[in-house]
């Protein structure tokens, strides 16, 4: 039993594949998350998992919201993140990122982000290891949707 969740906790991460936002003005607020389950990985239940996003001046921390829905509370900084499925494995489970999965994470920041800003997403699991994915906002934004990562 203990070998198992030793294993668990090493092993279990998600990967990310692409993190891009929308709104393409001078700013951005809402952010997608392409991810999948990392090789060898355990299944992860997404109502165990936090995520945070941090900028130089805050860090807001969000739950899943049990679906595609998404929203933010300033006063409490933190909130919620929505889960589409993109493609399902063929042990598909509602809430749960399994082998062959892939899902795109929708969040919204806590306040608007300008060109040039570094943030930092974290999908924390609740057993596995953290992801961490940093990148800069580019200096000029001339499109709808902008691809930040890779």
């Amino acid at each position: 039993m203990f070998f198992s969740t030793a294993t668990g906790q090493i092993s279990t991460n998600a990967q990310v594949i692409e993190v891009s936002a929308v709104d393409g003005t001078t700013t951005m607020e809402n952010f997608s998350i392409i991810m999948k389950l990392a090789p060898g990985s355990n299944a992860i239940e997404l109502d165990s998992v936090t995520l945070s996003l941090g900028t130089s001046d805050t860090t807001t921390t969000y739950i899943y919201s049990g679906g595609a829905s998404y929203a933010v509370n300033a006063t409490n900084m933190n909130g919620t993140f929505g889960i589409t499925y993109l493609q399902s494995g063929t042990n598909a489970q509602a809430g749960v990122l399994v082998r062959g999965d892939v899902i795109r994470l929708d969040v919204q920041a806590l306040r608007a982000i300008v060109s040039g800003e570094d943030l930092r997403l974290n999908f924390i699991p609740k057993t596995g290891t953290a992801t961490l994915t940093t990148f800069t906002i580019p200096d000029v934004i001339s499109t709808q949707r902008v691809y930040l990562y890779p």
